[in-house]
């Protein structure tokens, strides 16, 4: 009875380190996952001002070679 009992018990250990580590990579994965929407949208933000200055840029040309 005491060798099942031992038994039983290393399952439930087992058990509840397979679910802590994957309960941590669950945790990882939100986080990796989120650090990658951030980086997508500091790139389409990075984008959007290129996009403003190169059309500011184009402005001023235009207005140059109206009054040139």
């Amino acid at each position: 009875m005491d060798r099942i009992a031992h038994l039983l018990h290393g399952r439930r250990d087992r058990r509840r380190a397979a679910t802590l580590r994957l309960c941590a990579a669950r945790i990882r994965f939100d986080r990796s996952a989120a650090a990658v929407r951030r980086a997508a949208r500091d790139h389409i933000d990075g984008h959007a001002v290129a996009g403003t200055r190169l059309r500011m840029a184009l402005a001023r040309l235009l207005a140059l070679a109206g009054t040139g």
